[in-house]
C-alpha cells in the first residue's frame, strides 16, 4: 500500500486536544537521499561534495537509529571510503544498520 504523504502535521497542543489524527508513514533511504550522475558530481566543488557526504551519512544514521533494517546501500560504503556516489544504480546487499 502506498504511503500517505499528505498527512497534516498538527501542532502538539492541537493534537493533544483531539484536533487531527496521528499519521505514521514509513520512510526509506531513497526518500531522503539525492542521487547525482557522474557528470553532476564532477561539477560540485569540494565543499559541496563534503556537504553531500555528511548529510547522506547523517540521514542514513538517523534512519538506522529509528530501526531502519535493510542492507546498507552501496553509496554509504562508497561515501564512508571517501569515494564518489556515481554508481548508485547498482546496490549490493552488504551489512544492515544493525551491524553498522
Amino acid at each position: 500500500m502506498p504511503a500517505n504523504r499528505s498527512c497534516p502535521q498538527w501542532p502538539p497542543a492541537l493534537a493533544a486536544e483531539g484536533h487531527g489524527s496521528v499519521c505514521e508513514v514509513s520512510v526509506s533511504f531513497e526518500d531522503v537521499t539525492v542521487d547525482f550522475s557522474r557528470e553532476e558530481w564532477q561539477h560540485l566543488d569540494p565543499a559541496q561534495r563534503r556537504l553531500y557526504r555528511d548529510v547522506t551519512l547523517e540521514n542514513y544514521s538517523h534512519l538506522c537509529s529509528v530501526g531502519y533494517q535493510v542492507p546498507k546501500p552501496e553509496v554509504i560504503f562508497k561515501l564512508e571510503q571517501g569515494e564518489g556516489p556515481w554508481t548508485l544504480e547498482e546496490e549490493t546487499p552488504h551489512q544492515s544498520c544493525s551491524g553498522a
